[in-house]
């Protein structure tokens, strides 16, 4: 019986070794690591109450974390710019950092949506390219 369960092993370990070396990719390329793209979102923050530009406010471009962070400068732009897994949409939020120095002002969450963002630059691999939206103006809510 013991014999017999040796040739079967030797068996069996030689067809997983000649199995696993005849398989191949077809001679395609192995890619590790994970898909990326570049995403690009610029706006203007103003108050609600009369759409005067915002000096000082904390963007944050999110997707699975934040993964770009600007501060708006005396005409309320801000333009963020970061890396992140392919997807159609982001999140732009926006946080009064300076407490009364230019108005208080209630934390804004704003959608960045690429669905119909055209990528550019992208490799046709795991590199998607880099699309880009113009938030236009995002009105702040005072305290």
């Amino acid at each position: 019986m013991a014999r017999v369960s040796k040739i079967y092993r030797i068996m069996i370990s030689a067809l997983m070794a000649l199995l696993g070396f005849s398989c191949g990719n077809g001679g395609g390329v192995d890619e590790y690591g994970v898909p990326s793209a570049t995403y690009k979102a610029k706006g203007v923050v103003v108050s609600e109450s009369d759409n005067s530009p915002i000096k000082g406010i904390r963007a944050e471009l999110k997707g699975t974390y934040a993964i770009s962070t600007a501060y708006t400068d005396s005409d309320g732009f801000f333009s963020l710019e970061g890396s992140e897994f392919p997807r159609q949409k982001l999140y732009v939020e926006l946080i009064d950092v300076d407490g009364e120095l230019n108005g208080s002002f209630v934390k804004t969450e704003k959608e960045a949506d690429f669905t119909n963002a055209t990528f550019t630059g992208g490799n046709g691999h795991w590199y998607a390219g880099t699309a880009e939206i113009d938030l236009g103006k995002i009105k702040m809510k005072p305290e």
